[in-house]
Formats: C-alpha cells, structure tokens, sequence
C-alpha cells in the first residue's frame, strides 16, 4: 500500500516487473536495491555521489546541492533538435542543465570529488 508524505503526496514501492523488460524481475531488484542501498550508504557518510543514467545524463548530489544534468543528444532526442535549438535560447539556465556524455563527471563538481553509479 502506497505510504504518505509531507504534503499529502504518496508513495508507492516500485513495481519490479514493470521495469524488468528483458531481464528477470529478480535481477533487477537486485540492482536497483544494491544500488539504492549504496548511494544511501554515501550520503549517509557526506560523499558527494553522481548517479548515471544511460543515455539521459545524470544526477549530481553534493552535500545538500543537488541538480540534474542531462545529455544534449537525449534532449535533442525528447524534443527534436530544431526545437532544442529554439529552446536553448529562450529557456533561462537550460544550457546549465546541458552536458557532453564526453565530459568527465568529476570536473563538473565543487570538489572534484566524486562517486560514481554505476561503476
């Protein structure tokens, strides 16, 4: 049954067999909580943490900052690259969220210090 949170939003545990589209559900249980559980593990412990997602970008977590980057092909892809290009320019900080996947992680934090998931 779906918890509630501050704000009247609720919480509904992930669906497994949802996600697992050609893997077996308990595969990917497994990752998603040895990843979950990782991560919480390093915040835990005040280390600055980037979590990627494949070809969308990823999300940086550095002490109590946290922001989005997302790949430029991914965006280009969301939203047709004529409309990204019309966008980009009109959308303040949009740029801020842009990131080459050929940039390294670590040189986009304060610290220059960073885990990263999956390794």
């Amino acid at each position: 049954t779906p918890s509630v949170l501050p704000g009247n939003k609720e919480l509904e545990p992930l669906k497994f067999s949802q996600v697992a589209t050609s893997l077996p559900r308990q595969k990917v249980e497994e990752c998603v909580l040895g990843t979950t559980s990782l991560l919480s593990h390093c915040l835990a412990k005040g280390e600055n943490v980037a979590l990627v997602l494949k070809d969308l970008g990823f999300l940086l977590i550095e002490g109590t900052k946290v922001q989005m980057k997302f790949y430029h092909e991914f965006l280009a892809r969301l939203t047709g690259k004529e409309n990204l290009e019309k966008v980009v320019f009109k959308v303040p900080g949009l740029l801020d969220m842009m990131v080459s996947p050929t940039v390294p992680v670590a040189s986009l934090t304060f610290s220059g210090r960073v885990i990263i998931f999956p390794k």
